[in-house]
């Protein structure tokens, strides 16, 4: 998919036109790890960038990934646990990056991503389908990298916003150019909510409140013509209130952060980048008489080198290393750290009308031996306006602390013997790319094998016994129609149980979005629309959950001294529904935000 038209629309309102870009020039670097044009991606990739964010004027990192095709969000409330689909794989089989670095819990073996700010966020990059040739285990549905280094936009801004369930949050950003060789970044936010009670009857509670503080932190430095060293620094800390049928009064406080130095060099010929990193996920649980922590740490180093084979031909490769110490209340792990060594290699050739691409990687993990994935793709364009498009490939997602080391207690224990889940999975799609649309339809399918899964009513030891079949259509439509810019699209998801052949829990089998913008001069709307079907909210497919229509409107109005008014109003219908059983989810909600940009 190509960058947004509705991106595009919004870049002279917000950007100095020398920042200004057209939808080809749009340029990407998660799909292989370095810069590459969109439109040479094989992978579908969707970007977005700050201002669709800030005119959307999401509240939650989950509300943003709500928006975008391919993508089923199951969130409660602000702070609550959030659920994410991609192509029917869960979570767990999809894999967050900040800045290109991997981010999330050892323990539970994904990342919160009802805690992620939007702190600070440049762009996301969303990468549907397998990746884990470039990036290892958990790139099984997709890959999120949300990117916050400084794009070269000088700004000082300072933001309030108010709303519904005693919302309340302020921000203030800082990104300058301060010499010709040095710039940095700086950006902070907090924002509270007194939320509303997540579970229904007869376990109905008081409110669940929601506090939240993040800081994202950059300095880097042109060293000369080719060298360029960066430092990054991310940290957020949260409390999320929640009812449970266990504890009394429980929340959940959380302290994460994340720190990378990056030295890169660009020649000629050659592009070359270390990156350090260490970066922690800490989450306690508290309640009347009770406290449980579990926490994540994590260092990593990742050398890539891309450097032109032939006129046509770009290798890329890389050797990536990183080891995860785990620690918690109560009775220790069996094992608390484990190393994870890595190779992978990328060859891409494009000489028209062919564009073919090959990777591999091979993981060496101490806790579970090595493993080896592979993946190819191929494009040809068969018109000048027309694309086709297939690909093949492995991945495999790691057991996490939890599965190998789980402390024995009363009804849990790990179980060391578990081996990686893997996947293998094909996808073929046609696209069309006309001036003012961009039109993608594909099919994929994919087989997940040895899934852990922790057996239930008794004794909870978890096995590799599950199988699952993933079966998809998707259809992508990014047009204007005059003024207004449209953003289209439907998914049709397959997710079973190979053994019982039942629907895998709280997967919509449809899933469609139409995000409508229209801009008049300083007046901007942003519509919403969300339809998500029927799903089951458990595996044998007892206890259906409903499906239901959701629309969001937004309104922006820019005025020449800097300052943005912005309203929104959430759930407009004031629909009542669910996404699993039992629990609430908020109604029509009213937000009010002024911006002010120096």
């Amino acid at each position: 998919m190509k960058k947004t038209l509705l991106a595009v629309a919004l870049t002279p309102l917000c950007l100095p036109l020398a920042f200004a870009k057209s939808v080809d020039d749009t340029m990407i670097i998660t799909a292989n790890r370095t810069h590459q044009p969109l439109t040479s991606a094989l992978a579908p990739v969707v970007v977005i960038e700050k201002e669709e964010i800030e005119a959307s004027q999401a509240k939650s990192f989950a509300q943003v990934l709500r928006r975008l095709p391919g993508i089923q969000v199951n969130e409660g409330g602000m702070g609550q646990q959030t659920d994410i689909f991609v192509r029917g794989a869960s979570s767990k089989h999809v894999l967050l990056l900040i800045n290109g670095v991997r981010i999330g819990s050892a323990t539970t073996g994904s990342a919160d991503f009802g805690q992620i700010p939007l702190t600070g966020i440049e762009r996301i990059e969303f990468i549907r389908g397998p990746r884990a040739t470039i990036y290892g285990s958990d790139a099984i549905g997709g890959v999120i990298n949300v990117i916050t280094s400084y794009q070269g936009n000088d700004e000082v801004a300072l933001s309030g916003s108010i709303g519904s369930h005693e919302y309340a949050s302020m921000e203030t950003s800082i990104s300058q150019a301060l010499t010709e060789t040095f710039w940095a970044k700086l950006a902070a936010k907090h924002d509270n909510s007194d939320g509303f009670s997540s579970q229904k009857e007869p376990q109905d509670q008081d409110d669940d409140g929601f506090r939240n503080t993040s800081v994202v932190a950059e300095l880097g430095a042109h060293i000369n013509e080719q060298w360029q060293v960066s430092l990054q620094g991310y940290l957020q800390n949260g409390k999320a209130e929640y009812d449970s049928s266990w504890s009394e009064r429980p929340y959940s406080e959380t302290d994460n952060y994340n720190v990378a130095g990056k030295l890169s060099y660009q020649g000629q010929q050659l592009f070359s980048e270390l990156t350090l990193a260490a970066n922690q996920d800490k989450s306690e649980n508290k309640a009347v008489g009770s406290n449980s922590e579990f926490k994540t740490q994590r260092q990593l180093a990742n050398w890539l080198v891309s450097t032109p084979l032939a006129e046509q031909v770009t290798f890329t490769g890389g050797a990536e290393w990183y080891q995860d110490k785990v620690g918690n209340t109560g009775s220790p792990y069996a094992k608390t750290e484990r190393d994870n060594k890595a190779a992978y290699v990328n060859v891409h050739y494009q000489l028209a009308p062919l564009t073919f691409e090959a990777s591999g990687r091979i993981d060496d993990n101490e806790s579970y031996g090595s493993h080896t994935t592979w993946q190819m793709a191929s494009g040809i364009q068969v018109h000048p306006q027309v694309r086709l498009i297939g690909s093949v490939g492995t991945a495999f997602k790691a057991p996490s602390f939890n599965d190998l080391y789980y402390p024995e207690s009363t009804w849990n224990k790990g179980n060391p013997d578990l081996k990686p889940e893997e996947s293998v999975g094909f996808d073929l799609a046609i696209e069309w790319a006309y001036e003012y649309a961009d039109l993608r339809l594909g099919t994929y399918g994919s087989r997940i094998d040895d899934l852990i899964i922790w057996p239930a009513p008794t004794y909870y030891t978890p096995e590799n016994v599950a199988k699952a079949s993933i079966k998809g259509i998707e259809f992508q439509a990014d047009f204007a129609t005059g003024e207004v810019n449209h953003l289209l699209s439907y998914d049709y998801v397959d997710a079973r149980d190979k053994a019982t052949d039942k629907y895998l829990p709280r997967r919509a089998m449809h899933l469609a979005k139409w995000n409508i913008n229209y801009r008049y001069q300083a007046l901007q709307l942003d519509l919403d629309t969300l339809y998500q079907g029927d799903s089951y909210d458990d595996g044998a497919n007892t206890n259906k959950v409903k499906g239901y229509f959701l629309a969001d409107l937004a309104a922006s109005y820019y005025f020449n001294n800097g300052l943005i008014l912005r309203g929104r109003v959430a759930n407009i219908f004031d629909k009542k529904y669910e996404v699993k059983r039992n629990y609430n989810t908020a109604e029509r909600s009213v937000y009010a935000t002024a911006t002010y940009r120096f």
